[in-house]
């Protein structure tokens, strides 16, 4: 049975597409044709976008935001919004801090522990030298003799009619004898102190002087001491004038010396030296004559060899 191709095209479904009407795809003829129409549908079939006989135009509908009736969009920028942490953040932050702390200590600590082992190497290792230089050089304790002691302002000790206050001066002449080899003493006068007393009583202070004494030498020098507004009693006023009058009469010298050893360039730190002699003198005279004498000598902080 023969279609003519008018009717067939009126049969075909109508294909949503591009088209130019609302929106259906609208099937348009091409040009006429004498063949076969049965043999261009078998065609069609397999692929009917391939048939010269089909145009397809598609539109793809635009969807329309709805929204509902009463509400409205906002949009803030993203670095205007500002969002409350969750509570596991504080947690976080704690337990962070906590370490962290934990572990600043422990690092004081070990800094702390490493600064104080190297303390104690150094004192050790100081210790060594000193021990490796007191081995090599043996150095030994300088020796003091007071040769005399000049006398003054205790003339009118036994005149009772004085008015009994007194300012005695004592010039001491002191003997140093250094006996090492290769270091010498620097005697610093600074801090230094000389006192006279007798039975207790102090009469004079001064000052030992200052100077340095090489290696292997006899150094002989005057120590000064003065007081003022000394009072006696007759007790010891009396036992003054009877010990002149006996050629003997006894005094304490006492002195107290920093010093420094030594070695070339090189300087030991200051040592105390504690000079304790007892001196006796036949007048209270300035041309008073030493009787008797002895000295104790005391070092703190540094070990001498006799």
């Amino acid at each position: 049975m023969q279609i003519d191709s008018e009717e067939r095209l009126e049969e075909q479904p109508m294909m949503h597409g591009n088209g130019h009407g609302h929106g259906h795809g609208r099937v348009h003829p091409a040009a006429s044709s004498s063949s076969d129409f049965s043999g261009e549908m078998n065609q069609s079939v397999s692929d009917p976008s391939s048939s010269p006989l089909y145009s397809f135009h598609f539109e793809k509908p635009v969807p329309q935001q709805q929204q509902q009736p009463g509400t409205y969009v906002v949009q803030v920028p993203k670095d205007k919004v500002f969002r409350v942490p969750p509570p596991e953040n504080a947690r976080l932050f704690d337990h962070y801090t906590r370490r962290a702390k934990r572990r600043r200590g422990r690092s004081c600590g070990r800094v702390c522990a490493c600064l104080l082992a190297g303390a104690v190497a150094l004192a050790v290792l100081a210790a060594a030298l000193a021990g490796i230089a007191y081995l090599v050089l043996r150095p030994k304790q300088p020796a003091y003799t007071v040769q005399a002691l000049a006398v003054s302002g205790l003339a009118e000790l036994g005149n009772a009619s004085s008015a009994g206050v007194f300012s005695p001066g004592f010039d001491a002449t002191v003997r140093a004898d250094n006996p090492n080899g290769r270091i010498g003493v620097r005697y610093e006068g600074g801090r230094s102190r000389v006192s006279v007393s007798y039975d207790g009583v102090l009469l004079a202070d001064g000052a030992w002087p200052a100077f340095y004494q090489g290696p292997r030498n006899v150094t002989v020098f005057v120590a000064k001491a003065k007081g003022s507004g000394i009072r006696f009693s007759q007790r010891v006023r009396g036992q003054m004038a009877a010990a002149e009058r006996l050629r003997s009469v006894p005094f304490d010298v006492d002195v107290e010396v920093p010093v420094r050893l030594q070695l070339g360039k090189v300087r030991t730190w200051a040592v105390l030296v504690r000079l304790y002699c007892t001196v006796a003198v036949d007048r209270l005279a300035a041309d008073a004559k030493v009787v008797s004498r002895s000295c104790d000598v005391k070092v703190h902080l540094l070990s001498w060899r006799n």
